[in-house]
């Protein structure tokens, strides 16, 4: 059973048993989408359903992609929504059948191809994933064609696609390819895993890329896993042989093997902007854990539980994907946060800010230094809010035009010293 303190256990409403997710994309604290796959036996990405969310992933509705005639044996690789009624979803080539890009504009009751994601070279072509920051911008990617990663990009909805130039991405290795379900974001951040062991980021949406070597040599057919919480700091989840964790503090330029038992070897994802990482597993031995000091030490959250494809918006917030008995058990759990705080945030502290939560003046205290400067980030690692001042004692914040919801609050003293704290915006 789900170990309620951390999971609660809710029904995804497809029809069919053995129903898991293969991609779950949230788009607030309402609003989330997923994709299935059937599990039963060899996994089934050509299973063309989704499920959706529009409170808070308490309930869900399924429905079906109809990607037109002739496309049965096309495989759906990921979902990206902005809305609970815009999503795209990318998808896999058949032997007959061309793959690409679809979105719907009416919460998935019809699905349209985006045909200038060309996708279209019956050999080469093969479309692992697709990613929307908002309405407008886009990235989708797979395999080589013609010599180098066939990467679109996109300005206005997918609309019009333009294919990545190669001068702006390092050059493919002879028959490396990509993973479907290798990815990672962090706000404007991309990152994709090839069939070579190397990592793929972009920082500008997808329009240029730089490539990293992990440890390994090759991502295991898909099985090895990577996850960053920002621009530096990831972990590496390596399968080819025994399973080993590494972490990397410069963005993948160098990885350290990291010593620790504990964690559940299939799935693993920081909660983004934090140094907590929950890890989770859909084959024997089941269960998930988590780690608060990215990766270094782990506690079990429960065992002899299926914990497929992880996603968190933030420290209270986010999925694991299960398997479904019919349609009103089972299929995916509702994380409901760990009861601690991340130990970056338990240091003495100099700078007190309140009222924590604030309705929106944040008051900051510090009777040992003078403040000078204010920075507020989202948990995304984008700064939302910052301000400068003469040094003082006392400092008044009004984050009224912030939204409501997680912060991380960042003081620099006149002596160069800086502190982080959690704040709650109400």
């Amino acid at each position: 059973m789900v170990n309620a303190q951390f999971w609660s256990e809710k029904a995804t409403g497809f029809t069919a048993a053995n129903r898991t997710l293969s991609s779950i994309s949230i788009v607030n604290t309402s609003v989330i989408w997923a994709i299935a796959l059937d599990n039963s036996a060899a996994p089934d990405y050509t299973i063309k359903e989704f499920t959706k969310s529009t409170d808070g992933g308490e309930t869900w509705t399924p429905g079906t992609i109809n990607l037109g005639a002739n496309t049965s044996g096309l495989g759906i690789t990921s979902i990206s929504a902005i809305s609970d009624q815009i999503a795209w979803i990318s998808a896999a080539p058949d032997v007959s059948d061309f793959g690409g890009v679809w979105k719907t504009t009416d919460g998935g009751l019809t699905w349209t191809k985006q045909t200038t994601a060309l996708f279209n070279n019956p050999t080469d072509s093969y479309t692992s994933f697709v990613h929307f920051w908002d309405a407008s911008n886009g990235v989708t990617g797979g395999d080589t064609e013609n010599g180098t990663f066939e990467i679109y990009t996109t300005s206005n909805g997918g609309n019009n696609w333009n294919r990545v130039i190669g001068a702006n991405i390092p050059s493919s290795l002879v028959g490396e390819m990509g993973y479907v379900g290798v990815t990672s974001v962090v706000g404007n951040i991309f990152w994709f895993g090839t069939s070579a062991g190397r990592i793929f980021k972009s920082i500008d949406k997808g329009l240029s890329w730089t490539v990293t070597q992990t440890p390994s040599t090759d991502f295991n057919l898909g099985l090895d896993r990577f996850t960053f919480s920002d621009a530096n700091n990831g972990l590496f989840m390596d399968h080819n042989n025994t399973t080993t964790l590494y972490k990397t503090t410069d963005g993948g330029n160098n990885w350290t093997s990291i010593t620790t038992p504990g964690f559940y070897k299939t799935n693993i994802a920081y909660i983004p902007g934090t140094s907590t990482v929950i890890a989770g597993a859909a084959a024997n031995p089941f269960g998930s854990s988590y780690s608060t000091d990215n990766g270094s030490t782990w506690t079990t959250i429960d065992s002899g539980v299926f914990h497929g494809t992880l996603a968190f918006l933030n420290d209270s917030f986010g999925f694991s994907a299960g398997i479904n008995t019919n349609a009103t058990t089972g299929g995916i759990s509702k994380f409901a946060g760990l009861p601690l705080k991340t130990p970056s945030f338990e240091a003495d502290k100099q700078i007190v800010a309140y009222p924590n939560p604030t309705n929106g003046i944040l008051k900051i205290n510090s009777n040992n230094s003078l403040t000078k400067e204010v920075s507020v980030y989202d948990l995304l690692g984008k700064e939302v809010f910052n301000s400068k001042f003469s040094p003082l004692n006392n400092v008044n914040l009004d984050l009224n035009s912030l939204q409501a919801g997680n912060y991380i609050l960042k003081t620099t003293s006149d002596s160069g010293k800086t502190e982080t704290t959690k704040i709650l915006k109400n």
